[in-house]
């Protein structure tokens, strides 16, 4: 029995032990600010799961070990430890964080502290970038930078539409790119974006026009990683995926034939049917063409370190992503090497060294074929009638002249390389403290070669090339800037903040393009496939065009006391684009602030964390034209002379000079509101900004008003005016509980694009349709509207015909018959022609909208992203043919079903016809007009950390990531988003472009 209560007081020594370490702590958690108690302040021994939260009163009670560490955390301020001890109260205060206030911006020519911006911009940083597998950043900024629309296509290499804050020229939309200060243009593709620590969207022109005359569109800064002092440290990722677009639901041969026959029938005709009797073909051409799927991979390394004197970052990239057809692939190989030195405490220098190569096999354009071919045609001709050419085996379409998409993609041989470099050292010199001379001189360099095979074929008359021809054009741009700045950074009296900036800029943009082809290339073998191959026809040629920039420019930030707040800068550009005289522009801006929440009655409250309202005014400039557009220009033109007739080589105007070109430029006015609540928790902000742009830069056409020949060619003047208004909001919540993290972000945006004038007040029509068009821009009214008839349902019977009449008694729509579309007569005239026109649609969305969510707990998260446009039309231009049959077209699977077939069938649908007679399909009208809205999942990403202790102290995060998962739209065609495309003056037309794919992906992340 003794021996029992000797092992039981063993046993249970240990624990009672345990339980002597063990002491209870109690206390109270304050704020530094205000002395207010905090509720739910997290209070956890440190190393452990052991915690809990303190209660409405501020106070906590908690057991831990008698020499533990406790932590308190609470969202807004800096966490804190204490050491137990012998205390057995511990009373806290904890510190406001304000890092989030003193997060660094970065803006033109410089940086300032987030609380300081009095300007609109928007930060993305590069982590969350980096969630979105894409081979151009702007998509993965999709959705996450109010006020940017960005619209894609799917293709591989694919550049997005970058649009922000509207629309104020018909020159283009795309923003400029700032790489590590250095501006790049229209298109950053040869960026990785594993490189970017940061991309700022300067929005209102306070911010942008110290960039002068190629700010208009607004400006997008991309800053790349560089250097840290300590261990080097390394970073691998990887992911793999497959692509898939949705196969449209294509009418089989069966329900083909169906709709051709009674079309003809429907109209008293005879079915030119050409399908052999009793054939039993029923191709699938989308199956035929379009693969399951496609693939993007892509592996990256990065590494970052240094010393006290060096710091250095680098990284190599490598990016695949194919088409779905087995033509069309883009591959790119990026590398960069940032590095910097520290002579002593003045001097610093250092370069950005970035190569890349891309290669790429052009992605055809053939959605269009593959859908509209019918499927009674088989792939390939009967094997008795091959030849030796296989290019000539593949069959001719039976029912309409849509050529063989599987030929053209076997036909398809266009492929190009392009080399690239930019390189930028720099030297900074710091003469005394806070005054700093920067200068920096960057080349960007690419030199791109492009092969254009077209092969000898013979399929019939129609659908052929009888002379197999070879061409090569070799493209080169260098782009060189030299950038020299002074900043001075100081506070005077402890109140008076001033950061001041001068600064020198010269550019200079070379163009070199040179191109031969020829003829006759006597096979299609691949070792014949270069120019002296060709036999006749030898053609070349080449241009060499330069232009530059020559800018002035200066800043002055100034706030007493970080309350008041006061912004002005001014740029003068140079440019050889514009003719003597007209050279020099000036660009000034000027901003304002009020940080409230400094002010001493607001110091004590704790709602607010910050509150400031800005305001801001500011010029930028367009000169977005050709170098030459003020010359007189002349260019080979055939003429008829004599009495006989004869056509004769000769010379004519091509483009009328303008000596009195001058810069367009962009008037912008901004006021805004940012409020940050609840402990930093929540955060707000708000703007409403309208742009004019004057003196917009458009070519005269009809120069005899200036008494030019008709013959004159064209002219660049200053004459348009346009104006886009609207205002942004966003909100974004961020906290924790726990091990709990979460934040939750949403932006929207409205604007409204209008045309003010235009060339001698003429309507810009776009968008071809059967002879007619389907926008019209005039003065007055918003751009890229829709305007045509309107559908006003289905004639169900003749006297419903009849009794669509003039005031007269004339009949309307005389050649119509029951099924057919009625159309309104608008103006009441008794007639239905041009004059009943309406504006029908409009392609630009009333509100652009954003989501984006993150959630972790413990080692696991959660990451997604919304992107959305609504209140947006589509002219679904294809759309009648596929419920038509139009010309002998394919259908959708539906169009028989859906087509009207008696009374009360359909309202909508007409009725199926060969002569179309009453133009139900070849005349622009609201029957093809859709809502274009649309919510599309871009993103959704569940990942997971793996403990330490398996990893052996590596960092390794795996990733199961979904892109363009589902959206939730109306619209009946391929790709809301797709089909929104197009210039800014003939966007919304869907022409069956390449739609964007969904994309499954398996990722990795090692950091070692």
């Amino acid at each position: 029995m003794i021996k029992r209560y000797l092992a039981l007081l063993l046993l249970t020594m240990p624990f009672c032990l345990l339980a002597q370490d063990k002491v209870a702590i109690t206390g109270k958690v304050t704020a530094a600010k205000n002395n207010e108690t905090l509720i739910g302040v997290t209070v956890k021994e440190k190393g452990t799961k052991n915690g809990t939260a303190t209660n409405i009163e501020g106070q906590y009670k908690l057991n831990v070990g008698k020499n533990s560490v406790v932590v308190f955390s609470y969202t807004g301020y800096i966490s804190k430890e204490v050491t137990v001890n012998e205390n057995r109260t511990i009373n806290v205060v904890l510190q406001e964080d304000t890092k989030a206030l003193d997060e660094v911006v970065v803006i033109g020519y410089g940086v300032v502290k987030k609380s300081d911006l009095t300007s609109s911009i928007s930060t993305v940083k590069g982590e969350d970038l980096k969630t979105t597998t894409a081979g151009n950043a702007m998509f993965s900024l999709q959705g996450k930078a109010n006020g940017v629309q960005i619209t894609g296509a799917g293709g591989p290499g694919a550049t997005p539409r970058v649009i922000i804050r509207g629309v104020t020229t018909i020159n283009g939309t795309d923003p400029l790119y700032v790489v590590d200060g250095t501006p790049v243009g229209s298109n950053i593709n040869f960026l990785n974006q594993n490189d970017i620590e940061s991309i700022e969207v300067l929005k209102d022109a306070s911010a942008s026009a110290i960039y002068g005359t190629r700010a208009s569109n607004g400006v997008i800064m991309v800053t790349t990683k560089k250097g840290i002092s300590g261990k080097t440290r390394f970073q691998f990722s990887s992911s793999v995926g497959l692509q898939t677009i949705k196969k449209p639901d294509l009418a089989d041969a069966p329900v083909y034939e169906k709709v051709f026959k009674e079309r003809y029938t429907n109209d008293n005709s005879v079915p030119m049917w050409n399908t052999p009797s009793g054939s039993t073909i029923s191709t699938d051409w989308w199956d035929q063409t379009v693969n399951d799927f496609g693939h993007t991979q892509t592996y990256n390394l990065g590494f970052q370190g240094g010393t006290d004197k060096i710091i250095y970052s680098g990284s190599l990239g490598y990016f695949d992503q194919s088409s779905q057809f087995d033509v069309g692939q883009w591959k790119r190989i990026t590398g960069r090497f940032n590095t910097e030195y520290t002579f002593n405490k003045a001097i610093k220098a250092g370069l950005n060294f970035a190569p890349k190569y891309e290669t790429w096999n052009d992605t055809p354009d053939l959605f269009s074929s593959v859908m509209r071919i019918d499927p009674t045609t088989p792939v390939f001709r009967p094997q008795e009638d091959w030849v030796t050419n296989p290019l000539n085996n593949y069959a001719r379409s039976y029912n309409n002249q849509v050529w063989n998409p599987v030929a053209s993609l076997a036909r398809e041989n266009r492929s190009s390389n392009e080399y690239g470099l930019m390189m930028i050292p720099f030297i900074s010199v710091e003469p005394i403290k806070g005054l700093v001379a920067r200068t920096q001189y960057s080349v960007n360099a690419r030199f791109r070669m492009n092969d254009v095979f077209s092969p000898l074929f013979y399929i019939d008359n129609l659908e052929k090339n009888d002379l197999a021809s070879i061409q090569r054009n070799s493209n080169h741009w260098v782009d060189w800037n030299w950038t020299n700045t002074l900043n001075y950074n100081k506070t005077f009296a402890e109140k008076h903040n001033i950061n001041a900036m001068a600064g020198f800029t010269m550019d200079k943009f070379a163009t070199y393009s040179l191109s031969g082809s020829r003829d006759g290339v006597p096979s299609n073998h691949p070792d014949l496939q270069y120019v002296n191959a060709g036999t006749i026809n030898p053609q070349a040629s080449g241009t060499d065009l330069y232009d530059s920039l020559i800018s002035y420019l200066g800043r002055i930030m100034y706030n007493y006391d970080n309350r008041y707040y006061l912004t002005g800068s001014y740029r003068v550009d140079g440019s050889s684009k514009f003719p003597k005289g007209n050279k020099y522009a000036k660009f000034p801006a000027v901003s304002l602030a009020w940080r409230a929440s400094e002010e001493t009655f607001l110091k004590e409250q704790d709602i607010f964390s910050d509150l400031k309202i800005r305001a801001g005014w500011g010029r930028v400039g367009n000169q977005n034209i050709d170098p030459s557009a003020f010359l007189n220009l002349i260019d080979d033109a055939d003429y008829v002379f004599g009495a006989d007739g004869g056509r004769y080589i000769g010379t004519a105007i091509s483009q009328v000079g303008n000596t009195q070109l001058q810069w367009e430029t962009v008037e912008d006015y901004n006021l805004g509101i940012d409020a940050s609540l609840l402990r930093s928790r929540l955060n707000i902000t708000a703007d409403v900004f309208t742009k004019k742009s004057e003196g917009m830069l458009m070519k005269r056409q009809n120069l005899s008003i200036l008494g030019y020949p008709m013959w004159a060619g064209e002219m660049w003047t200053n004459i348009g005016r346009m104006k886009a208004s609207g205002w942004e909001f966003s909100v974004r919540w961020k906290d924790r509980a726990g091990d709990f993290d979460y934040e939750a972000g949403l932006n929207l945006s409205h604007v409204k694009n209008t045309a003010i004038g235009l060339v001698d007040n003429t309507p810009l029509l776009r968008g071809g349709f059967f002879n007619d068009y389907i926008i019209k821009n005039e003065e007055g009214g918003e751009i890229s509207r829709f305007y045509g008839y309107v559908a006003d349902g289905i004639f169900q019977n003749a006297t419903e015909i009849n009794s669509h009449t003039s005031e007269h008694g004339d009949i309307l729509q005389p050649n119509a018959q029951p099924g057919d579309i009625r159309f309104k007569d608008l103006n009441h005239d008794g007639a239905l022609n041009e004059k009943d026109k309406t504006y029908i649609g409009n392609a630009f969305p009333d509100l652009t909208a954003g989501f984006n969510l993150r959630l972790s707990y413990k080692n696991l998260d959660l990451v997604s992203n919304f992107y959305g446009t609504f209140g947006n039309d589509i002219y679904n231009s294809a759309m009648g043919g596929f419920y038509a049959g139009t010309e002998g077209q394919n259908v959708f699977a539906d169009a028989y079903d859906k087509a009207w077939r008696g009374e009360g069938t359909s309202n909508f649908y007409p009725r199926l016809s060969v002569n179309d007679k009453n133009l139900n399909f070849r005349r622009v009208s609201s029957f093809f007009v859709e809502d274009g809205s649309y919510l599309r999942c871009n993103l959704l990403q569940l990942g997971y950390t793996l403990p330490k202790k398996i990893t052996k102290g590596l960092g390794v995060r795996v990733s199961a990531s979904g892109q363009n998962l589902f959206t939730i739209t109306g619209y009946s065609g391929m790709d809301p988003e797709r089909a929104g495309l197009g210039g800014v003056l003939e966007s919304g037309i869907d022409n069956l472009g390449y739609p964007n794919p969904r994309t499954f992906l398996l990722g990795v992340n090692v950091n070692f």
